[in-house]
């Protein structure tokens, strides 16, 4: 199996090409289109070997997706970067042909470095390199005091989770003990007595003829419960009861756990308290380390700020569109009606019609058949009724057209109004979106400018 390149081997590779060397005024310009031609073909090989490692990091059936996108991230910070060189390149090329000054001249970073676990990977100098592997030894020390305190923190927890559900237990408990000490708890259950000591009695005195055997089990019955009122009032006055019994010895065992939490927390909580912040420091170090993040923070926040005004400006477009078709077919339907003979043609249709009505008339009369003769002059009539009518429909219709296309209109105006006050809202947060967008892209692949050039 043939070794791929790593990712600092691409970086490298780039570097050779010496990029921003076309863009020192001191090159001829004989020089600097012949180095422009030999940068577009060395990248053009470059972008088809990152392009094909990407894709060939799926391929092994033995890694996961998620791993794939992990291992992915230098290679695609790589193609970033290969985008912005590409962009720089045409943007020479294009102030060459336009006789304008040289753009100008800038660096990337020559260390790409970065965490394949969490997927992390940035381009930078030494500068940054040094400070991300002062990070990393800082990162490794957090992790050794994580997992020295591990121990203690899943004892904790496991304490915690044992005092959660002996605590859920006592409580129901002290429910129980509390519905007990009540005085309606005794009386339910002496009321139940008297009414089994009333039926039972019952029974057995009314079967005491005609069923010895039942009517002895009702009375034994009836003897028990009298037995068991006097009981069940003394155990009630009794607080040493099994339940109270019980709940003593698992307030022990809840005071016993809250000892042994507090002797772990004791133990524990220095640690914890180094770990803690040793993770603020952690966070601290990051975000004023990583600027690209920092970027996309911003990013984010106007991405999210002009959102609803996209959404608006979307749904105006989309409205105006509707309305523009709506408007196009009024608007050829009335230059349809309006164009000169289009009245008239209709009118004659409807004079034929009566010309016509009354020949088929007249010949019916004449072969003598009246009844259907007549019934073609009615037929004429009404036609020659509909000549008037036919008019003044075309002349309404030509107003209803009119005044649909006229709300139509006003409601296009409505719109352009509004959506020329969202967008002057929108627009300098769309122009502001695009500015973070590249600098976001130039900061991720480690581009910095460094300095104007003079004319060339």
């Amino acid at each position: 199996m043939i070794e791929q390149p790593a990712p600092q081997d691409y970086l490298d590779d780039f570097h050779a090409i010496e990029i921003p060397r076309l863009f020192q005024p001191h090159v001829e310009t004989r020089d600097r289109a012949a180095g422009i031609r030999r940068v577009r073909q060395e990248l053009g090989r470059m972008r088809t070997g990152l392009a094909l490692h990407r894709d060939s990091l799926g391929g092994n059936a033995k890694t996961s997706a998620d791993e794939s996108r992990r291992l992915a991230v230098p290679l695609n910070l790589l193609l970033l970067l290969h985008e912005l060189l590409v962009d720089e390149v045409n943007d020479l090329e294009r102030s060459l042909s336009n006789g304008k000054p040289l753009p100008y001249s800038f660096n990337f970073g020559r260390f790409i470095f970065g965490d394949e676990s969490s997927g992390e990977w940035f381009i930078g100098g030494q500068e940054q390199y040094d400070d991300w592997l002062r990070i990393k030894q800082f990162k490794a020390r957090l992790d050794a005091l994580r997992q020295q305190g591990q121990p203690a923190w899943e004892q904790l927890n496991s304490i915690r989770n044992n005092l959660e559900a002996l605590t859920e237990t006592h409580q129901k408990r002290q429910q129980k003990i509390d519905n007990r000490g009540k005085r309606s708890f005794v009386i339910r259950r002496v009321f139940l007595l008297i009414v089994l000591i009333v039926v039972s009695g019952w029974a057995g005195l009314h079967y005491l003829d005609s069923s010895r055997d039942l009517s002895l089990a009702a009375l034994a019955l009836c003897a028990i419960c009298v037995v068991l009122i006097p009981i069940v009032i003394a155990n009630w006055k009794d607080p040493r009861t099994r339940t109270a019994r019980k709940q003593r010895k698992l307030e022990e065992q809840i005071l016993q756990l809250k000892q042994e939490g507090t002797q772990y927390r004791q133990s524990y909580q220095p640690l914890e308290l180094q770990i803690k912040a040793l993770e603020v420091h952690y966070s601290r170090m990051m975000d004023t380390w990583e600027s690209a993040r920092l970027i996309k923070n911003r990013l984010d926040t106007f991405i999210e700020e002009g959102q609803p005004l996209r959404e608006r400006v979307n749904e105006i477009r989309g409205e105006l569109a509707g309305l523009r078709a709506q408007q196009e077919k009024l608007q050829n339907r009335l230059d349809m009606r309006q164009k000169r003979g289009a009245l008239s043609r209709r009118l004659i249709l409807h004079i034929m019609l009566v010309v016509a009505s009354g020949a088929v008339g007249y010949y019916l009369h004449a072969i003598g058949e009246s009844n259907y003769g007549n019934i073609m002059y009615g037929l004429g009539g009404a036609f020659a009724l509909l000549v008037p009518l036919a008019y003044m429909n075309w002349k309404r219709r030509d107003g209803s057209l009119l005044s649909r296309l006229r709300q139509i209109e006003t409601r296009m105006r409505q719109l352009q109004t509004e959506g020329g006050q969202v967008m002057k809202r929108y627009h300098p947060i769309e122009l502001q979106i695009k500015t973070l967008i590249a600098q976001y892209k130039r900061t991720r692949a480690g581009i910095v400018v460094e300095e104007a050039p003079e004319l060339a």
